[in-house]
């Protein structure tokens, strides 16, 4: 009897427990009914998205050096100083905000503008303008002017005080003439200067006969050849008989040109 009343009691928890789980079946479907008449749609756990990272904050740009050393982004969008323009500096160039690099045939790799050169003394040596040209072609004329012309002028018991007549870049053909090929000045690899101001008053001219002696003019003719590539002045051609016109054009095999007949 025991027995069977055990058996008895064991299959009415087990029929008590399959109507309990038929039940929870029964609420669940309820559920998901009632659920999808609302519109809603109930989350499948097995594809629930990872949280996303947190958003990169804007205005965040990478300082990376260019390839070409050119300078870099400051803060506020300004670009850095070159290499070169920061030689420039250190040698005694004062670098004036630049005017410009122009377009297509009248542009101007790495472009520096200036009026003043400090020189080896300290004194100062003003251009009666400021004058925009590639800076490589900038430290020769830093050079030009701080080493030799001034070597040159102590010979003389002079210091320069000025660069008269002086041209820079230009967007424009060969001596003005439209018919002509680019200047040099349209790239900004390329100088003019009609004469010199001394600090004792004495003004020197490239052309015609001056005070300085025939070997210093001609000492500074050879520095200008040595350091050139073009050398057109008095003698030249007319449109170079009152200054003179220096450049860096590269030729083939290294041909130069040093037009320049000292009186």
């Amino acid at each position: 009897m025991r027995t069977r009343q055990g058996r008895r009691d064991l299959a009415v928890i087990a029929l008590c427990l399959d109507l309990s789980l038929l039940m929870l079946g029964f609420a669940a479907l309820a559920r998901d009914r009632q659920a999808e008449e609302q519109g809603v749609s109930q989350p499948d756990p097995a594809r629930v998205a990872a949280p996303l990272p947190p958003r990169r904050p804007s205005g965040l740009t990478p300082q990376v050096e260019p390839p070409d050393g050119k300078g870099v982004n400051e803060p506020g969008g300004a670009a850095a100083p070159s290499s070169c323009i920061r030689t420039f500096e250190e040698r005694g160039g004062v670098v004036l905000p630049s005017g410009g690099a122009g377009a297509g045939e009248c542009a101007i790799d790495d472009p520096v503008t200036f009026q003043q050169l400090v020189m080896q003394d300290g004194s100062r040596v003003e251009l009666d303008s400021a004058i925009t040209v590639r800076c490589p072609f900038a430290l020769e004329l830093l050079a030009w002017v701080r080493d030799d012309l001034a070597a040159l002028a102590s010979r003389e018991n002079a210091r320069i005080a000025k660069l008269s007549g002086v041209g820079g870049y230009a967007c424009r053909a060969r001596n003005g003439d439209t018919t002509a090929p680019i200047s040099e000045h349209a790239s900004g690899n390329a100088f003019d200067v009609g004469g010199l101001l001394m600090q004792d008053g004495r003004a020197v001219t490239f052309a015609g006969k001056e005070p300085l002696s025939g070997s210093t003019r001609e000492a500074m003719q050879k520095s200008a050849c040595q350091r050139f590539t073009t050398v057109l002045g008095p003698g030249a051609d007319s449109s170079h008989k009152d200054h003179l016109h220096l450049d860096m054009r590269q030729r083939p095999r290294g041909f130069r040109i040093c037009q320049w007949v000292v009186e």
